[in-house]
């Protein structure tokens, strides 16, 4: 019996020991923590998605996928490469449309769509912000006369600028730092500034009083959902989504690992999110793989 009882326990502390090296601890955690919770009758419930596209190889591209964004006016998705300085379009189901070179910049990580033809892209080390406009029928682009905006905030290496999203209604750019620390940012100022006007910028991170810290363990990208105003915050690592209202209280929970949301296999590193107007959520992940959740019932 004293054997037994000791083979139960060291196989209860491999799995424990198991759970938090996936980080899996934390996302059944909290998955928990959101259902025991009143859920806003706002909320996107992304508990409830379901996978329709999965791990769609997007044919024509071979260096790694960074940034997700969608363009409602043209109804379609648009992401950046990290090797290649490429920006490229995609059909709602994950197909290729366009390349376009993009000359003057470095490994672009952060992308996302303003209005009309306009998009801001983030560089990752260098932590720059370039206002960009792409023609629908451009296939390259120079970017020496685009504003930019260098932040240069805990510079670290790799661990800098991963996502940008605009935000329309307070016109607000959002712009998440990875790691070391996590943050959000909001920059105000840049964006709309007018042509040779001098730029009166503001930057402030979100934090709430209201709101619990971040756990996740880093941050990939994220997405305003326009219609509620609420925050999608997406990490690879902890590979989860997470919905936040405007106090930064987080609401659902959407887990990327095999068996979650109807997965056959667990999201290997999830870069870009985007969400478009039927509430339909995409990620794109290295080294080029589709992905598209569904609202479920």
């Amino acid at each position: 019996m004293k054997k037994a009882l000791i083979g139960l326990a060291v196989i209860l502390l491999l799995g424990v020991a198991t759970l938090r090296l996936l980080h899996l601890d934390s996302l059944l955690w909290h998955a928990w923590r959101l259902r025991e919770q009143p859920l806003q009758s706002s909320s996107l419930r992304l508990g409830v998605y379901r996978v329709d596209i999965e791990r769609r190889v997007i044919e024509g591209l071979e260096d790694d996928v960074s940034a997700l964004t969608y363009n409602g006016e043209s109804n379609t998705l648009f992401a950046v490469l990290n090797g290649e300085p490429l920006l490229v379009e995609l059909s709602m189901e994950g197909k290729l449309l366009r390349r376009v070179r993009v000359n003057g910049v470095q490994d672009m990580e952060g992308l996302t769509h303003v209005s009309g033809n306009r998009y801001v892209v983030a560089e990752e080390r260098s932590q720059r912000l370039l206002v960009i406009d792409v023609p629908e029928d451009a296939l390259e682009l120079d970017t020496g006369s685009a504003p930019s905006l260098t932040i240069g905030l805990d510079i670290n290496g790799n661990k800098g600028f991963e996502g940008l999203s605009w935000d329309d209604r307070t016109r607000r750019l959002l712009v998440v730092k990875e790691r070391d620390p996590l943050r959000v940012l909001a920059v105000t100022g840049f964006v709309d500034a007018a042509p040779g006007a001098p730029l009166a910028v503001h930057i402030r991170e979100l934090k709430s009083p209201t709101s619990p810290r971040l756990f996740m363990h880093d941050l990939s990208s994220l997405s305003m959902h326009d219609e509620t105003g609420h925050l999608l915050l997406l990490s690879d690592e902890s590979h989860m989504v997470v919905e936040y209202d405007k106090a930064g209280v987080p609401l659902s929970l959407l887990g990327l690992w095999r068996g979650m949301a109807g997965l056959q296999r667990t999201i290997p590193q999830a870069e870009g999110l985007a969400m478009d107007e039927q509430n339909r959520l995409y990620l794109v992940s290295e080294p080029n793989l589709f992905y598209r959740f569904v609202p479920g019932e």
